[in-house]
């Protein structure tokens, strides 16, 4: 099987956690002896990527501004003179000129079927199939309706709706996903497969000994869509009960500055830490320092750090409006608005070591079953399906 695959974000250069998953995914892929040609955006010189190693993918950089969760405020932003005359002068036209190229580089590629990651590639997979005749997956992680908490743009949603109605296939990191794309969008769920994302994790966490503190983590990006300020607004709950509980915000985003601001009004800017975007090195200390991770999502189609969190040996909480909680039932679960109820489960969680400990034990032996190896034999079955009725 010969796949042309169009990415949103490779490592090293990663906003998100979709980076990850293309990288893991196509190499459990290739694995099973599937051949990749991956184009994706890059800012930067492409022999810089994460190489995977086998010699069954090949990968063509796009040099563009292009990233995850830009807006065109954000980009306008990003956009000096100099990049003026190379790229595009608005969002808009910056993904015109992405698409443009990634079907050019397509067209000197073999493959079988077309696998897209998320709306900015959407359109560049949807011409190439026009241009082809090859069938075309779009891999949906996130929606409009996620990364906006309800509001949507237009453009974006146009984006989505065509690309879901010109797909042969449509795999989606959840069923709370595919319940978005069926509402939201007006798909049939036949056209839908829901396929979760895993984790590579190397053994047995290794935990270092019990701290004076107790740590509470939320890690990922600092976005409305992901909830920090009701993690904020938990923490000055549990603070208010137990004063030797430190919280960490780890990651970076758009709503940093705000989050830091509200720390402060409510008292616990001594309590709470912001790390800022972290390294990968940085990101093992992080989570072997926490006591807990909390995933307080207003909207979440999976989130890969749950996973993560579990691998490292921390119990989880996680919001209800998360798709990771379908495969990982080892976790509590808090509605996001419910701060109170939050606070509570912490407190519970951090004062009760043998529940602690019986929630992290659990989780870990819930990871075996998670692999990329696993996911990439539901994908490659799709592959299949669609390039055998083709």
């Amino acid at each position: 099987m010969k796949v042309l695959m169009f990415g949103w974000e490779f490592p090293p250069y990663s906003v998100g956690g979709l980076g990850k998953v293309t990288y893991y995914l196509s190499n459990a892929l290739t694995k099973l002896g599937t051949k990749i040609s991956l184009i994706v955006p890059i800012k930067g010189k492409s022999d810089k990527l994460k190489i995977l190693p086998t010699n069954l993918i090949t990968i063509k950089g796009i040099n563009t501004l292009l990233s995850p969760y830009l807006t065109e405020k954000s980009y306008q932003y990003l956009l000096s003179e100099e990049e003026a005359k190379i790229y595009g002068g608005n969002l808009k036209e910056e993904i015109s000129r992405f698409t443009e190229r990634g079907v050019e580089l397509a067209k000197e590629e073999d493959f079988d079927v077309i696998h897209c990651h998320d709306w900015m590639t959407f359109t560049a997979g949807i011409k190439t199939k026009e241009n082809s005749g090859k069938p075309l997956i779009l891999h949906v992680h996130t929606t409009e309706f996620d990364r906006s908490c309800g509001g949507c743009n237009p453009y974006v949603y146009d984006i989505e709706a065509e690309g879901f109605s010109k797909a042969d296939k449509i795999i989606a990191v959840s069923n709370y996903t595919k319940n978005k794309i069926i509402e939201n969008y007006n798909v049939d769920e036949n056209k839908i497969e829901v396929v979760h994302n895993a984790i590579e994790f190397d053994g047995p966490p290794n935990r270092k000994s019990p701290q004076r503190k107790k740590v509470v983590l939320y890690f990922g990006r600092i976005s409305m869509h992901k909830g920090p300020d009701y993690f904020i607004k938990a923490a000055k709950r549990v603070i208010e009960h137990d004063k030797d509980v430190v919280f960490v915000m780890a990651g970076a985003g758009e709503l940093l500055p705000e989050m830091v601001n509200l720390a402060c009004d409510l008292g616990i800017g001594d309590k709470l830490l912001f790390t800022g975007r972290l390294k990968d090195e940085e990101v093992k200390y992080i989570y072997n320092s926490a006591d807990l991770y909390v995933l307080p999502s207003v909207s979440e189609p999976f989130g890969i750090t749950v996973l993560e969190a579990a691998s490292n040996g921390v119990p989880v909480i996680v919001s209800n409006n998360s798709g990771v909680k379908e495969v990982l039932s080892n976790c509590f679960t808090v509605d996001f608005w419910d701060t109170e109820e939050m606070a509570n489960k912490i407190l519970s969680i951090l004062k009760y070591s043998g529940i602690k400990e019986e929630m992290a034990d659990n989780a870990y032996k819930e990871l075996k079953n998670i692999s990329w190896d696993n996911r990439a034999v539901e994908i490659n079955n799709i592959y299949k399906s669609i390039s055998n009725h083709n």
